[in-house]
């Protein structure tokens, strides 16, 4: 359930990303994504301290992976792995909440 994992799903499986995974409605999201029976890439900006909130999880069904919504890099990067992975993406669950200044 790690970042540094490659993105590689069967074809039959629905891939999922949700945003804003380490906790809340986000982690139970996608866990009931995972219940549903697809593979979901869970985005937190600290995966390793979300591990522990995924620990019953079957590791072939969920990965963690970084993904700060306000930083550019961090999205663009976590899409190139799901282009040469994955390959695709079937839902979008865009979950994190951001603080803006007023």
């Amino acid at each position: 359930m790690t970042d540094n994992t490659p993105i590689a799903v069967g074809q039959a499986k629905p891939v999922a990303l949700v945003t804003g995974a380490s906790r809340g409605i986000g982690h139970q999201v996608a866990r009931q994504l995972v219940a549903s029976g697809a593979h979901v890439l869970a985005g937190a900006r600290d995966p390793d301290g979300a591990a522990e909130r995924y620990a019953d999880l079957d590791e072939g069904a969920l990965q963690l992976v970084k993904l700060d919504v306000t930083d550019q890099v961090s999205i663009d990067r976590l899409a190139a792995r799901v282009e040469a992975g994955a390959g695709r993406l079937d839902i979008l669950v865009n979950n994190a909440g951001v603080a803006l200044d007023a």
